[in-house]
This record gives structure tokens, sequence and C-alpha cells, in this order.
């Protein structure tokens, strides 16, 4: 049977099929979902995050666990815009949870829309802001009219919650964290501390959900003006050379035992936070993030403010995506697997 006929075949019979465009960012993955979907409705964008949590939570299920996803795997789902000076919204989730902010997804998303005509757009250098759960957030494209050659966003407001907190795993021992607030929680852990080093990505997996657990049973945290902000979803272990403030490594985990394979959007947010907390990095130096995989985010503190009554700064970073296919998801109903599985 010819192909057309095959595809014609399977048009037939799935007649509203999720529609995606995958993405990497500097090695992580981005699953964006542009089509197949009902309505989603909400005033603002935390309202549309409920929503789909409480309605739709079985497509996140379907799309990022297996057979079509995997543990690794993350997810954004576009939506229409809802501020004004916004080009579009996105929901971004996990095959565990819905984080309220994500860089790395919103690297690939702006690259997606322009480079396959989502968006219109003429002049080398493009700006658009997108909606997310944690506020609108500031895009700049570098576009030569058919590839986007990286992407600068601008976090929203961070800030460093606590430092010097004393976390006791039951086999591990105790050592100390710091919580940075970049959207989400993180738990910051130098790995200077730990018997370890950021090419043990292994045991750092393992780790790092242990380190989320007893954080949240051992320690609180709680955003100055969003009430629901409120758990550790994120561990970063980094590097932190006082010789050679301007460059270092990071290794993020969360999610289902993730390890994110790019530096991680958020995660250098809140490693600039924090090191322009301690005094290692004043606003406008230029700062290199590497991931477990190599690549690379060049990032830099903007500007400094408030949130609440704590310091908090907002943080510029710059990475490149590149587009990885087309998919068109379906669910058979004989399929044993109708919500996924993970092993």
């Amino acid at each position: 049977m010819p192909i057309q006929e095959l595809t014609h075949a399977f048009r037939t019979r799935f007649s509203d099929p999720i529609v995606t465009i995958d993405s990497h960012t500097a090695g992580e993955p981005t699953r964006l979902v542009v089509g197949g979907l009902p309505p989603i409705p909400g005033e603002d964008m935390k309202a549309k995050r409920q929503y789909f949590l409480t309605h739709l939570d079985h497509i996140r299920c379907l799309l990022t666990r297996e057979p079509r996803g995997h543990r690794d795997i993350f997810a954004a789902v576009l939506t229409e815009p809802i501020s004004e000076q916004a080009a579009f919204g996105l929901l971004y989730m996990d095959p565990r949870r819905y984080p309220y902010l994500c860089g790395h997804a919103t690297m690939g998303a702006v690259t997606t829309m322009l480079e396959l005509g989502g968006i219109q757009a003429f002049a080398p250098q493009v700006e658009l802001t997108v909606d997310t759960p944690s506020g609108p957030m500031s895009t700049t494209a570098v576009w030569d009219g058919s590839r986007v050659q990286g992407v600068t966003i601008q976090t929203v407001p961070s800030f460093v919650y606590q430092t010097g907190q004393e976390i006791i795993l039951p086999n591990y021992g105790s050592f100390q964290v710091d919580t940075v607030c970049v959207g989400g929680f993180f738990a910051m852990v130098d790995i200077g501390q730990l018997d370890l080093t950021l090419q043990d990505t292994e045991p750092l997996t393992s780790l790092g959900m242990e380190i989320i657990a007893q954080a949240n049973r051992q320690l609180q945290v709680a955003h100055p003006s969003r009430p629901e902000v409120n758990s550790v979803d994120v561990v970063e272990f980094y590097t932190l050379d006082p010789s050679n403030p301007l460059a270092g490594q990071s290794v993020v985990i969360y999610g289902e035992a993730h390890v994110d394979r790019s530096p991680c959007g958020t995660g250098t947010a809140a490693k600039l936070t924090l090191m322009h907390h301690l005094g290692y990095l004043k606003p406008g130096q230029t700062y290199t993030n590497q991931s477990p995989t190599g690549t690379t985010f060049q990032a830099t503190i903007a500007n400094t403010t408030q949130v609440g009554h704590l310091p908090g700064v907002e943080v510029q970073i710059q990475g490149a995506a590149s587009i990885t296919g087309r998919h068109e998801f379906v669910l058979d109903s004989f399929d044993p697997f109708p919500q996924g599985f993970l092993l």
C-alpha cells in the first residue's frame, strides 16, 4: 500500500489526533501541543492551568508517559494569550506535575512558532511576550527569516528564600540547602558538600528525588504573593568556584526522576539569583552555565527588584532550540494504557 494511502487510512480512522511539534533546547526536549485539544477556559493562566489539571490531566499522562513519552520528556500546551501584549500562552507539564514556569520550553516554543510561521516576523530581533502561570515572560529571538539563531528570555522575578537550611536524609546524613524561587521553589545543593561529582548523574537522580521529598517534610517555603507556590519541586546540584565565578555546571532533577539535559532555564536563573545573594555575581556580568550534556546557556542579572518583603532579581538567559519532529498522537479504544505508564 502506498504511503499516501496509509496516511489517508490513518486520518480516516483517527479524525482528531493530538498534534505536537517537538523540539529540543540544548538537549532538553519540549513537546509543544498545537492542536487536537478542546478549549481551555480561564481568565488567567493560573485558571487555565487549574482547568487543565482538573479536566484534561489524562492528556498530560497520555503525552508524557510511556509508550508515547518517557520520564525525561517535558511538554507544553499552546494557548491563546490572556494579556494584551502577549503573542501566546504556555501551560507546562511533565510526567508528574504542572510547573509554573519553564525556560527551555519557552525557548523551544518561540523557536517553533517563528520557524513554522505561527508568528510572522521580519525584523532581525523579534520581541515576544509569552503568558505563563507565573506571569508574562519577555523573550527576544534572533531571527534571519527562516531560522531562529537563539532566544533570550527574561524570567519573572526570582529570590532567595532561605540559606543554610539543614536537610537530613535517613540513608545519607545531613547537609545544607538553600531555597530559591523562580516560578517555583528549588533546593540548591553545592556539590562540594557531597562525595559525588556532577558526572554522577545516576546517584544524583535518586538523591535529588529524596531531597525533594525530605525538603517538603523538613522545610517550609511560601511565595510572598502567590500562596499556591508552597512546595519544593526541583533540586539543583551545582559547582561554585570563587576563583572562576563566571562559569560553572549544574545538574537539575525534578518530575519523575527527570535529569535535565540542558542547563535548565529556571535552574540557571536560580543559580544566578543565589550567586548574587552570596556576593559572587553582579548585575550585568555574563555567566556561562553548563549542562550534563555539555551544552550551555549564557545568563546575566538584568535587574534587581523586590518580591514582597524579599530582595529579588530578574535574569536574562540565552539559548537555542531545534525542531525535531511533528507528531499526531491518538488513543485506540482498545489501548490497555489510556493514561500511559512509567517503569
